[in-house]
């Protein structure tokens, strides 16, 4: 009896019930479009963000548009959203204002894992985003804003509402790892290396990851290199 209790315990844990663990190695593999699959990410913020820097590793094939990171609040269903568009577009959301990059886009033929971090500051309004260490243009983006502490933070849907309303075909299919948030702007040394370093101390943290899978979102190993 004891044994098939432990055994209970063990699967209620695989099937996406909240855990802290490191994830290094690991990836979540988001497997096909859909409207209830993603991952609930669980930042302690014991205050409002006047500033943050979030970064992620993600592979994918998709050539429509797909969410990467979105973070609502009851006032705001963007309060932080990375989209990318098209293979050539990311969109950017802070407090529900947004901006438009152009980069350049993975081909068939040179597929590879995409590095990005984005980072904003609210005094200045200045954000910056990053793609495979090297930084776009800067720009301005609600300036004086502050974010709210009420977020909800998920990885591979968009939240048009407060921690709801997906769409199919803003869903995110591929393979994502190495999340992080700070509350602060880091360096651009920091933000060049594809490597993050834990200084300083991230509230979202791939190494001791508070999250929870929902839908067909699957945790497995990564493979032994990066398609860099």
């Amino acid at each position: 009896m004891e044994q098939s209790r432990l055994w209970s315990l063990v699967f209620l844990g695989l099937s996406g019930a909240l855990a802290q663990t490191s994830l290094d190695r690991k990836v979540f593999v988001f497997l096909s479009p859909s409207t209830n699959s993603y991952v609930l990410l669980k930042p302690s913020l014991p205050e409002r963000l006047h500033q943050f820097t979030a970064c992620l590793r993600f592979y994918t094939d998709l050539t429509r548009e797909f969410s990467l990171l979105s973070c609502s609040s009851q006032n705001h269903d963007n309060e932080i959203l990375i989209l990318k568009s098209s293979p050539t577009v990311y969109n950017v959301y802070v407090g529900g204002n947004s901006l438009s990059y152009t980069v350049s886009g993975n081909t068939e033929q040179d597929r590879r894992w995409e590095n990005i971090c984005l980072a904003w500051n609210s005094t200045t309004g200045i954000i910056q985003l990053w793609v495979d260490g090297l930084a776009l243009p800067r720009k301005g983006l609600s300036k004086g804003y502050v974010l709210k502490t009420d977020l909800v933070m998920l990885l591979g849907q968009d939240q048009d509402s407060y921690g709801g309303s997906f769409d199919q075909q803003q869903s995110f299919v591929g393979e994502m790892a190495e999340v992080y948030l700070w509350d602060t702007v880091l360096p651009p040394e920091q933000l060049r290396r594809i490597q993050r370093e834990k200084v300083p101390i991230p509230l979202v943290d791939w190494t001791a990851l508070n999250f929870e899978t929902k839908g067909y979102v699957v945790l497995e190993p990564t493979f032994e290199n990066y398609n860099l």
